[in-house]
């Protein structure tokens, strides 16, 4: 699979039954991936996981020219999976039953998809988990407008995958306001470094948003199954 500097590539993926029967005949997960999926204490949550790190192996094996079965990963000290001694990068993430897989040369990358869901108590969410103006911007005209929270949650989720951190930092410090009307800018949060934190179109139900160092020339959109 060809892939250049500068350019993004996002693959779609359904879950499929197919998939985890595929795995059971053919096995391409390592040791330690199968190991986590036995941990599930739900069949669904386990056959989910299957198929998800099936499709991830598959589709990173088409760019390295590789068995899919040989594809592995090293992980930073905050558990972000990443593949040696290549300059691709990749982020994963799956929600209900739909994910998402990007991927780019020489640049940090994440991806986040979110199935909007009604919270319990959306003042103490949005008070940990948003800046001064991100909370603003939500609450408008004292309304909470749920399709701008969860638009700034994937943006969020994105960045901190993208940078390996997960929720080891204080997010509610990392104001991404600017990113919601203009996708690339400067990030004060990170020196001043330059991002492109963008939407996607997901289904229904659903939000999405990739975060990459650096800009973005072009973006092409693949569908798995």
């Amino acid at each position: 699979m060809e892939l250049r500097k500068g350019e993004l590539h996002i693959w779609n993926y359904t879950f499929d039954s197919k998939d985890v029967a595929q795995e059971q005949l053919r096995p391409i997960l390592s040791a330690e991936e199968r190991s986590r999926a036995n941990n599930f204490v739900y069949e669904k949550d386990a056959a989910k996981y299957i198929s998800n790190h099936v499709f991830r192996k598959h589709v990173l094996a088409q760019y390295l020219s590789i068995p899919a079965s040989t594809v592995q990963y090293a992980y930073t000290n905050f558990g972000k999976p990443y593949l040696e001694n290549t300059p691709i990068h990749f982020s994963h993430s799956y929600r209900s039953d739909k994910a998402l897989l990007a991927i780019c040369l020489d640049a940090t990358v994440g991806i986040d998809l979110e199935e909007i869901k009604t919270l319990q108590d959306p003042k103490t969410f949005t008070a940990y988990s948003f800046s001064k103006e991100e909370n603003e911007h939500i609450f408008r005209n004292s309304t909470m407008n749920e399709e701008v929270l969860f638009t700034y949650w994937t943006f969020k989720e994105a960045y901190i995958k993208a940078t390996g951190t997960g929720l080891n930092v204080d997010i509610s410090q990392l104001n991404l306001a600017d990113f919601y009307e203009q996708e690339t800018n400067a990030l004060s949060w990170s020196e001043n470094k330059v991002w492109t934190i963008k939407r996607l179109n997901a289904a229904n139900g659903f939000k999405a948003a990739y975060a990459v160092e650096g800009n973005i020339e072009s973006c092409k959109q693949f569908n798995y199954n």
